[in-house]
């Protein structure tokens, strides 16, 4: 199986991936500072994302 600590940089990168996914899919930089439900939106993506990530290295230790 992975290492402990491999497991923890897995998660991240999901993470990280599931963010630019759907940042590249609410559209264009320009787009987004337009648009004032974008900016919300991402607001909370990156919010749920500080949310997984802080569950994720919460798990990690009871490994």
């Amino acid at each position: 199986m992975f290492d402990k600590n491999i497991i923890l940089l897995i998660i991240f990168i999901l993470l990280i991936i599931f963010y630019f996914v759907i940042r590249l899919g609410a559209g264009k930089k320009k787009d987004i500072d337009d648009s004032k439900h974008l900016t919300t939106y991402l607001k909370g993506v990156r919010i749920l994302i500080i949310i997984l990530g802080v569950v994720g290295v919460i798990l990690w230790f009871f490994i």
